[in-house]
């Protein structure tokens, strides 16, 4: 296809761009998918004229015993894109069901959290990232784009540029945060030309990357010794979980983390068993025969819509009430006439 398939996939990134408005990492990974798509085809000495259904299903049956469930997710999306609306093919492509990574989803407690900060505290880099992914609880894609204009030291805030579905927000940091970075700042080598704004930058002087910050948290939190495994997304469960149990309202969450949907939200939250254990002996306080106070009449106003959902919250968090129940509870208040959706909500 030579020249052809170039100029093709420069038409394919071109109308993502302009007609679907695909962010760039979205355009690059499916470019990638179509390009791999045309070398088979080529191999297969076929041309565009050739792609049918059969071509396609044979294609994808060969992907589906070489790539994993979730990757073929990521595949059909991309044949239905390319071959179906951009090359307006006539075929069906059915698009995979993902399934759940096998993770423990459990939060870090915050002595493991303190213990990892004490662990990396000689290395200025690894304790800036940590406190970063900690108490900002940003994706790692949206870390490793950090650059160093988006930090504002004054307001506590940091921007994210490239979040999840390209949208941008902004986020909060702690004092401990700010002065991690700062530090970090002090002593960040000059980086190679193309990567001199970015905020991490390895010992190679470039950017760093997801390879580099996966072994950084598995590495010192094995120092750390934590024996549960560790990867960088757990951060992210344990930011959220710990400003739950904090207090803070689902809507002062949302702004944080950037999640548009509050279904995906809840599938963070974990139970701590010493929440736990303090919401059961809560639970049966009043029970016991040592510790019964009278019962008091008071003028309680009716709560407001937001009280409701703390409420409901609460009993979720307590253990009252399962996630179906409380999702059906937040549709309720807000008047959602779809009942919640039956999707593994902790890594949307």
């Amino acid at each position: 296809m030579g020249n052809t398939q170039k100029e093709l996939l420069e038409r394919y990134k071109t109308w993502m761009r302009v007609q679907r408005g695909n962010s760039k990492k979205t355009i690059d990974l499916m470019a990638t998918g179509a390009f791999q798509f045309l070398t088979w085809l080529e191999k297969e000495g076929q041309t565009l004229e050739d792609i049918n259904q059969e071509a396609i299903d044979k294609y994808l049956s060969a992907c589906y015993k070489e790539f994993s469930q979730n990757t073929m997710v990521v595949v059909t999306a991309n044949m239905r894109k390319f071959c179906k609306h951009f090359l307006k093919k006539d075929i069906d492509i059915k698009l995979a069901n993902s399934t759940a990574p096998d993770r423990d989803k459990n939060s870090l407690t915050k002595k493991e959290v303190k213990a990892m900060f004490r662990c990396a505290s000689e290395n200025p880099r690894e304790v800036a990232i940590l406190k970063t992914l900690y108490y900002t609880g940003v994706r790692r894609s949206e870390l490793i784009n950090l650059n160093i204009n988006d930090c504002d030291f004054e307001r506590l805030q940091i921007t994210v540029k490239h979040g999840k579905g390209g949208k941008t927000r902004v986020v909060n940091m702690t004092p401990d945060c700010a002065m991690a970075i700062q530090r970090w700042l002090k002593i960040r080598p000059k980086p190679l030309k193309g990567h001199e704004e970015a905020l991490f930058v390895s010992s190679h002087k470039q950017r760093i990357n997801a390879t580099y910050l996966l072994n950084v948290v598995k590495r010192v939190a094995a120092e750390s010794g934590i024996k549960s495994k560790v990867y960088t997304h757990k951060f992210r469960i344990t930011n959220i979980t710990h400003m739950i149990e904090a207090g803070l309202s689902i809507s002062e969450i949302q702004a944080q983390t950037g999640h548009s949907d509050i279904q995906t939200l809840v599938g963070y939250i974990q139970h701590a068993p010493s929440r736990i254990r303090k919401s059961y002996d809560k639970t049966f306080r009043d029970v016991d025969e040592n510790n019964i106070e009278p019962e008091r009449e008071t003028n309680i106003p009716l709560p407001d819509n937001k009280q409701y959902k703390r409420i409901a919250m609460q009993k979720y968090l307590d253990g009252e009430i399962d996630s179906n129940i409380l999702h059906q509870i937040l549709d309720t208040i807000d008047n959602k006439k779809d009942g919640p959706k039956h999707i593994d909500l902790a890594y949307q």
